[in-house]
């Protein structure tokens, strides 16, 4: 079969780490429906009995998750789109007895590297949620000038994720 031919030969060079997570993020997230279905699983996961879901433009414009879940610790804020970052193993042994439907820590990491993420989030011992914005992979602020910190905010027990 032909080889293709080229002006001239490039030299093999490693990938910027902004387009490695891009080309990932392809691979874990190939359609809005993609980004919802590890979206309800992560609910699922988080106990919640109700879930609410929001679309605008088919998910290209808007695609927001509400649930009534566990939430998420204030802490846990900066690891949240952290590629392989999850709560559900700490060993490879943990896979053998794996009861939920994600695992990997990789959903939420590939949508901030593709979309604009905000989450609010409150735990039941929590006084109140807390909110943060996230892009490639990590907390951004809100607004130029502001800190990117997760700042509290009035909120229910559960997670409201919204991609945008």
């Amino acid at each position: 079969f032909p080889v293709p031919r080229s002006r001239s030969m490039n030299n093999i060079v490693a990938l910027d780490r902004h387009v490695i997570n891009q080309i990932a993020a392809g691979e874990v997230i190939h359609r809005p429906s993609s980004a919802l279905k590890e979206m309800l699983e992560n609910s699922l996961d988080a106990g919640s009995s109700s879930i609410t879901v929001q679309v605008r433009g088919g998910g290209m414009k808007l695609l927001s998750i509400q649930d009534n879940g566990h939430g998420i610790m204030c802490a846990d804020f900066s690891r949240v789109c952290e590629r392989f970052a999850t709560s559900k193993l700490r060993q490879y042994e943990d896979l053998e007895n794996i009861a939920t439907f994600g695992f990997r820590g990789e959903a939420l990491a590939s949508i901030s590297h593709v979309a604009h993420v905000a989450i609010t989030s409150m735990t039941k011992d929590s006084p109140c949620a807390y909110r943060a914005n996230y892009a490639n992979g990590f907390l951004v602020p809100a607004r130029p000038g502001e800190t990117a910190d997760p700042k509290p905010c009035a909120g229910t027990q559960g997670t409201q994720i919204v991609v945008d």
